[in-house]
């Protein structure tokens, strides 16, 4: 074997551990890593299903590490690596990062961009064009596909037992079920039960909900969109269903409805009309979160996210001056801001607990002071998985 072939199939086969993470977390087992000078600068894995997002394909989640690490949008003299043959997407996104070589090790005779079904990447009629490799680690590549879809086509449907059995709530509702944030077995009894009783469910994308209720059996019936951009509007439109003897239930795309995510005006607009309105007990990434921290518990104070911009330092000085456990949402992208932030405002020393991917495969928690937490996050290529930041009192009360 050359030395060119053993190192296109060392770079394969990281990329099938990542196929094999997506597996492992339900979506199509895809890996893809991206070298630059014999070193991986990119990492992705397929995270439709983890994401409920159709374009999250592993080709794209490595190109955006790929383009942070460089602190570039073109990637030149770099070679992507992936276990099936690129989709027309993740062509074009190839095409306009200007990657200059593509390997891949299983073809893909329905959608293939590079050579099955259409020839994208090396297209003459585009500015850029890549070099094609193929059929590295072509045998395993496509084992992983197969096996995972043989073992999709065989597991059972969940079952759900005397769900039928539950009583039904007779007169119009609004229903908060709050849904899994990571591991979709998190999902109640109850929570189904409802969402198949639901004459109509309200969800803040209607694209994500769609592969959830397939995943639970639930029959198909109106899906009503419900987020900031048209809460008001459609709060009113709540409290006509329910007060016209609706059952109504109000999902978020992860957690429960209502915090940190819309559904406060819906809940507050049927209060104030003397409409039924009931919380099912559910996940929940701050409770979790903080339960699992070790930081006291005797007082705990939820802020969500801060403010992105205008009166965020002050917010954070008087968050930090409440002798309570502090719990903070934080996207991933922002995270090491925020830890900045809390080292200068509350001091390097003040406890600080990092919990990601909570109910995942990869759930993490990082323990110790805010100096000690940023330094290990800053050491890292990049953070994937939405965060909680959690805050300890600068003295223990709860001990």
């Amino acid at each position: 074997m050359s030395e060119v072939q053993r190192r296109h199939e060392s770079f394969m086969r990281q990329a099938l551990e990542l196929a094999a993470e997506a597996a492992a977390e339900g979506d199509v087992p895809v890996g893809c890593v991206i070298v630059h000078n014999d070193e991986v600068i990119g990492r992705g894995s397929n995270e439709i299903q983890r994401r409920a997002d159709p374009t999250r394909h592993a080709e794209i989640v490595a190109i955006e590490e790929a383009v942070r690490v460089r602190g570039e949008k073109f990637l030149a003299d770099c070679t992507l690596y992936v276990t099936l043959e690129p989709c027309a997407m993740c062509a074009g996104a190839i095409v306009l990062a200007r990657i200059p070589t593509v390997v891949y090790g299983a073809a893909d005779p329905k959608t293939g961009a590079c050579r099955s079904v259409f020839e994208l990447v090396d297209d003459p009629r585009l500015n850029h064009k890549a070099v094609i490799r193929t059929g590295i680690l072509e045998q395993e590549c496509s084992t992983v596909l197969s096996d995972f879809f043989a073992a999709q086509r065989s597991a059972p449907s969940p079952a759900w037992p005397h769900v039928s059995d539950m009583p039904s709530t007779p007169g119009g509702i609004l229903w908060l079920v709050p849904t899994p944030i990571g591991n979709l077995e998190d999902m109640t009894l109850r929570s189904v039960k409802t969402l198949r009783e639901a004459d109509v469910i309200v969800c803040e994308d209607t694209r994500n909900a769609g592969p959830l209720l397939k995943r639970y059996d639930v029959p198909r019936k109106p899906l009503l969109s419900y987020h900031e951009h048209n809460e008001r509007e459609r709060a009113q439109e709540i409290v006509q269903r329910v007060r016209g003897g609706q059952k109504v239930a109000l999902i978020s795309d992860a957690g429960m409805p209502g915090i940190s995510d819309p559904g406060y005006r819906a809940v507050r607009a049927c209060v104030e009309s003397g409409l039924t309105v009931c919380a099912l007990p559910g996940p929940s990434a701050g409770v979790t979160a903080v339960a699992a921290s070790g930081l006291p518990t005797d007082r705990v104070l939820f802020a969500g996210f801060l403010p992105q911009k205008k009166g965020r330092t002050a917010a954070l000085a008087e968050l930090t001056s409440t002798p309570a456990t502090i719990v903070l949402y934080e996207s991933p992208h922002r995270l090491l801001t925020l830890l900045e932030e809390i080292v200068a405002v509350a001091g390097p020393d003040r406890p600080v607990v990092l919990a990601r991917e909570i109910s995942k495969r990869f759930e993490e928690y990082v323990r110790g002071s805010a100096r000690n937490v940023h330094d290990v996050c800053s050491q890292r290529g990049s953070i994937k998985g939405e965060c909680v930041v959690m805050i300890g009192p600068s003295s223990e009360s709860g001990e």
